[in-house]
């Protein structure tokens, strides 16, 4: 055979041996496979053995795969500065909990806050808000129940729900949403960030129990406040956001764990802003291995937590909820137009 797929057949007419097994051995060499155990491993799969060796002997006398080393040696010695000067700040700026500031000002959540890169629960900030007396499930059955509104759906047939959130979108009235939350704890449905578009015009109403936090948020339109309502036992998996975070509780009370920024190598961040942790809680407790450290902190209602653009958190619903989210703050929030790594890492 000519051309610059060759093939060499094994025995049996089984798998060949082509360009697509040497990108695999070149990357797992690059990757730091020991070279024998990779010759015995691809011997194993039923590659003759001479042939396997004489493929990783092409791969590693290759100048291109030489210069390719070097690369990933580079990049090997940038990460380790960068794991250095991580590992440094998480000395500098430790936290062993997420303190909590009732009627803060506005200025001082700025400067110790938003601009220190640091979580902190607020209190005593939205109780004049008349969604805090009147958002019930009653309420929005009663108010709203015919309205189409666009959930997510079906999430507990899929592990992968977050990832694959766009799937899981569906319309349903109200009402026949709002008996979901009544009949059990469930991961099932949720009303959340996702299905913003739909709803903040098919519940425009409510959007009038909503007030003010004097300081805090811009007036910039289209970006007032994403709802989030389910019923108890619904988790979002450990992920980060490209954005300052305020996520408040009108009704119902959620458990946030949380990991800072510089935790990012023990997050085990696979793709875009997900962590390999999956659903899993990581209870709170300091660093330990290649465990992060973690913190706990229960936003009750009436209670926002602010979540610093990168950092890590988990969320899990210990009531039915009904509560809000906000990334139009009195400053620049704007940590997502030059984002590029939505890729696997």
């Amino acid at each position: 055979m000519a051309g610059k797929n060759r093939k060499a057949m094994r025995p049996g007419g089984a798998l060949p041996v082509n360009d697509d097994l040497r990108r695999r051995i070149a990357a797992d060499l690059l990757q730091g496979a020991d070279r024998d155990a990779l010759v015995q491993r691809l011997a194993a799969s039923g590659i003759a053995l001479a042939l396997v060796r004489a493929e990783v002997e092409r791969a590693e006398k290759s100048p291109y795969f030489a210069a390719a080393a070097q690369h990933a040696e580079r990049m090997a010695a940038r990460l380790g500065k960068r794991d250095w000067l991580l590992a440094n700040q998480a000395r500098l700026a430790p936290l062993t909990e997420v303190p909590r500031r009732d009627g803060l000002d506005a200025e001082s959540f700025f400067r110790d806050h938003y601009r220190a890169h640091r979580p902190v629960l607020l209190g005593g900030l939205i109780e004049h808000w008349p969604a805090r007396r009147k958002w019930s499930l009653d309420y929005l059955e009663a108010a709203h129940g015919q309205v189409p509104v666009r959930v997510q759906w079906d999430r507990e047939s899929d592990a992968d729900y977050e990832r694959n959130a766009d799937a899981h979108g569906t319309v349903k009235p109200f009402a026949a949403f709002l008996a979901r939350l009544r009949a059990a704890p469930s991961n099932d449905v949720y009303m959340t960030a996702n299905n913003h578009a739909h709803n903040r015009q098919a519940l425009a109403a409510l959007w009038h129990d909503v007030g003010d936090i004097p300081g805090y948020l811009s007036d910039e339109p289209g970006r007032d406040g994403f709802l989030w309502i389910g019923p108890k036992g619904t988790i979002t998996p450990w992920h980060h956001d490209l954005t300052n975070n305020l996520l408040l509780q009108v009704s119902g009370t959620k458990r946030v764990r949380l990991a800072a920024s510089h935790e990012i190598a023990r997050m085990r961040n696979g793709r875009h802003c997900f962590s390999e942790w999956g659903g899993e809680k990581l209870e709170a407790g300091p660093a330990r291995d290649d465990r992060p450290a973690v913190l706990c902190v229960d936003i009750l209602p009436g209670d926002m937590l602010f979540i610093p653009v990168g950092w890590w958190h988990h969320v899990e619903a210990l009531d039915v909820t009904i509560g809000m989210s906000f990334t139009n703050f009195a400053a620049d929030n704007d940590f997502y137009s030059h984002y590029q790594s939505y890729g696997a890492l």
